[in-house]
């Protein structure tokens, strides 16, 4: 494989790191191949066919390597008109507005479907177009969704489950690669590589410790698309891995179970290299959590040193389990520049925080949240991730959440802290699959991008008793559409009191 052209399937505006990053590690270990980064979220969705095309005949690379991020027909929040309109059909009182949420519903089903089936589209004109040349296909999407996705690409299709640096070197180098988390395509068959076979899970991580800087110069020469973003946030991973078994979480199946770090020197000379070098302002540390646990502290708060050390026009943030928090750690927070933040919580009731396999007590998260605001929190917004009626969730375990966000909003101030609702979503790879089949809220076997109407409703976990509850009151906050977290909760708090 002597030239590589990267094509990023379609998807909301966002960051693409994945690729960004591979290509670096590429490079690095094999600076003679010919690379290129093509972004078609960049693209218009009636040129896409006509783009993809061109490039690939343009830069004739001998692999083209699809990476799928996004997949889910929603995203289960508040925020997202396909909740706002399900929950129109299934909680409202009138008639008229649920013909009306019906017939919304049914045309973002269609374009869930339609976008899936264009994707899968571009990968098969491709080959198809282009007969001699390998396909792969990576991506947080194919990580998930790869066991039905890889039936529906064409042959000769190798696919890549979480991470594609040693995969890549193989193939590079002429070896085999079916030692690696992969699935290939093959006269008809599938077949799976060695790690992802039920006899062994384990599989080889890529040694992270190693890393260095990316060669932003570089990426900028192959990723004409790269300033696209430089006013956005732009991602940078401290680590890979997560040491949690969360019920409906799927980071450990991506990533792996093992944390593995990336220098903190390193982290820091990309952000300043990317605030200096390229104006960029905003930076998201895209990691499972920017310190999971106790022991991801010391090497936290190395990079927080190596951050304020450099004196930069930056502010960070990331996905924050405060319960780790020290008062050392919170001060280097506010220092090095930390901005608007999300607080990882799930749930204000520690039963439902142990049944989701959370790993937190909520007395440690409170002592957390007084040492940031001891440390010199002033105006920092933060955005309270709370998942309502997740499996173990009771009037009473509603109730409790309810007073936690107090206690919390008590500390940093009401007008600070946006109480964000979301509802688990149920899918393959996770516990709460398991949970949801093993309870029949799901049928065995279920197929996760199923256009069953039902299954689809499902797919949200929000069961009987209280899923109507919280659903009509979530329905009239939407309507009203501010606050829709702190409405929900006092609604909540006077139906259930």
């Amino acid at each position: 494989m002597k030239s590589i052209l990267y094509i990023r399937l379609p998807c909301r505006k966002i960051y693409p790191a994945g690729p960004v990053y591979l290509a670096d590690y590429v490079h690095k270990h094999f600076p003679t191949v010919d690379q290129k980064i093509l972004d078609l979220s960049l693209v218009k969705e009636d040129e896409e066919k006509k783009v993809l095309l061109k490039v690939i005949d343009e830069f004739n690379p001998e692999a083209l390597a699809f990476s799928w991020r996004d997949i889910q027909p929603f995203s289960p929040d508040e925020d997202d008109p396909a909740l706002t309109n399900s929950f129109k059909f299934y909680y409202s009182p009138k008639v008229g507005e649920k013909i009306r949420a019906s017939f919304q519903g049914l045309k973002m089903i269609l374009f869930y479907e339609n976008r899936i089936r264009k994707n899968l589209s571009l990968v098969n004109l491709a080959k198809r177009t282009f007969p001699k040349k390998k396909v792969l296909i990576g991506g947080p999407a194919f990580s998930v969704f790869g066991r039905t996705l890889i039936k529906k690409c064409p042959e000769d299709t190798l696919g890549i489950i979480g991470e594609g640096e040693n995969v890549f070197l193989k193939l590079i180098a002429g070896k085999d690669v079916l030692g690696e988390r992969v699935v290939l395509k093959k006269d008809g068959e599938i077949l799976w590589g060695t790690p992802l076979k039920k006899s062994s899970k384990k599989w080889s991580y890529v040694p992270l410790e190693k890393s260095t800087p990316v060669d932003f110069d570089y990426i900028t020469s192959i990723f004409p698309d790269f300033e696209e973003y430089i006013q956005d946030f732009v991602g940078v991973p401290t680590k890979r891995g997560c040491p949690f078994k969360c019920l409906f979480c799927l980071y450990p199946h991506i990533d792996g179970k093992q944390v593995r770090y990336r220098p903190p020197e390193v982290v820091a000379k990309e952000v300043e290299a990317l605030n200096r070098n390229f104006g960029v302002k905003k930076i998201w540390f895209c990691d499972s959590q920017f310190f999971p646990a106790s022991k991801s502290l010391p090497i936290a708060e190395q990079t927080l040193d190596e951050l304020i050390k450099r004196k930069l026009d930056v502010q960070w943030t990331s996905y924050i389990r405060i319960d780790q928090i020290t008062p050392v750690i919170a001060k280097k927070m506010l220092l090095s520049g930390v901005g608007d933040f999300e607080l990882s919580i799930t749930s204000g009731a520690q039963t439902v925080i142990d049944r989701l396999r959370l790993g937190f007590k909520l007395d440690r998260f409170f002592e957390a949240c007084q040492a940031l605001k001891d440390a010199g929190h002033t105006n920092q917004k933060l955005r309270l991730n709370l998942s309502l009626n997740a499996p173990g969730e009771t009037r009473e375990t509603i109730l409790e959440t309810v007073n936690s966000v107090k206690k919390i909003s008590a500390i940093f101030g009401e007008e600070n802290v946006r109480p964000f609702l979301f509802f688990l979503a149920v899918q393959p790879q996770t516990g709460l699959a398991e949970h949801a089949v093993k309870e029949g809220y799901l049928p065995d076997n279920f197929n996760p991008l199923a256009l069953n109407p039902f299954i689809i409703r499902n797919l949200i976990y929000n069961p009987a008793p209280l899923g109507k509850v919280i659903g009509r009151a979530m329905n009239q906050a939407m309507k009203n559409g501010t606050e829709i977290g702190w409405q929900v909760l006092k609604k909540l708090e006077e139906k259930l009191k």
